[in-house]
């Protein structure tokens, strides 16, 4: 029942979001705009969109050496497996994906696995939030956008310090201790210390995965592996605006790279399909591209972006002999 609530509630939410990409919309002028993009450029991409998740796989190998060693051949093809399942399948699920894969492969933690991946999204805030400031600062510095950036700047900080005062004083044992102590007197106590120390257990687990942070030189790489994952993802908008002819500033990519981030933290249906359209439209309205024409742009990037990973995934799950009905049964029994 509750699987079907919150795909309702997904659905909904897709509805809404394409109800803002699709209204005025003139969809001869659309088809129109998808015909202008020069396909040459499918190569250029391509190469663009696997350098970003080869940057994304020596991050991530960097993140979790401290729990377990994983090859970066192995590495690679497995975040592009992932990045394939969080177009395919809805809720990120090609990060659990990881999480799941490693641990269940190497014996290891998977949700230490998925705190580790968490803080690998922590990185790929602040980069982003470098990225802007450097878009702001430089092309666009108007007193709104020098606030927001402040706003921004404020939030990621006190994100980051409580994620890091949070592994490094955590408190998980004293706290379900004291809830434990206190409910002896209480009925069910037996099922309130289950739940307790299996909460205490998988909490530990979690902020576990945060140990690299103890380890500089391993952060260092990875942060430089993050700025070079955002590079190659702006990079693929750039090759993409090319591909249609827009004759744009690269500060463009910025934009659209942080409504993206902002959109895919919105849970949808698969393929981020709504706030993915709707943030890309609003980012290119910046530098007075119509609806049509960055729509025509969002659906070839998506496009490209699926053939590509999805390659790459089918390549991956066949190797490893998983199939995907059975990794969504998997992911959502184990994690």
């Amino acid at each position: 029942m509750k699987s079907h609530i919150k795909k309702f509630v997904l659905l909904l939410i897709t509805l809404v979001f394409l109800y803002f990409v699709f209204v005025n919309l003139d969809i001869k002028e659309l088809i129109k705009s998808i015909k202008e993009f020069d396909i040459k450029y499918i190569i250029f991409l391509s190469i663009s969109i696997i350098c970003s998740l080869a940057c994304r796989g020596i991050c991530f190998k960097q993140l979790i050496s401290k729990t377990v060693d994983v090859p970066l051949k192995e590495l690679v093809p497995l975040c592009l497996t992932a990045a394939s399942l969080n177009i395919v399948l809805p809720a990120r699920a090609g990060d659990i994906f990881r999480a799941f894969f490693i641990g269940q492969k190497y014996n290891v933690s998977k949700i230490k696995i998925f705190g580790t991946v968490m803080l690998e999204r922590i990185f790929d805030v602040f980069v982003i939030f470098c990225f802007l400031l450097v878009g702001v600062f430089l092309y666009h510095k108007n007193e709104i956008a020098i606030k927001l950036c402040s706003f921004a700047g404020v939030c990621i900080f006190i994100g980051i310090t409580f994620a890091i005062i949070t592994f490094k004083y955590n408190k998980t044992d004293e706290i379900c201790n004291l809830i434990i102590n206190k409910t002896k007197s209480l009925p069910f106590s037996n099922l309130i210390q289950k739940a307790t120390n299996f909460t205490s257990k998988m909490c530990n687990s979690f902020f576990n995965g945060f140990e690299v942070i103890e380890a500089p030189e391993k952060i260092f790489t990875a942060l430089i592996a993050s700025f070079g994952i955002w590079f190659f993802e702006c990079l693929n908008f750039f090759i993409i605006i090319n591909g249609f002819g827009y004759n744009l500033h690269w500060s463009v990519t910025i934009f659209i790279i942080c409504f993206i981030a902002l959109a895919c933290m919105i849970p949808s249906t698969s393929i981020f399909i709504g706030p993915y359209q709707l943030a890309v439209i609003t980012a290119f309205s910046i530098y007075d591209v119509n609806k049509e024409g960055a729509l025509a742009i969002s659906f070839v990037e998506q496009a490209i972006v699926t053939l590509v990973t999805s390659i790459f995934a089918i390549l991956f799950l066949l190797k490893n002999n998983i199939s995907l009905k059975d990794l969504q049964k998997d992911v959502q029994e184990n994690l």
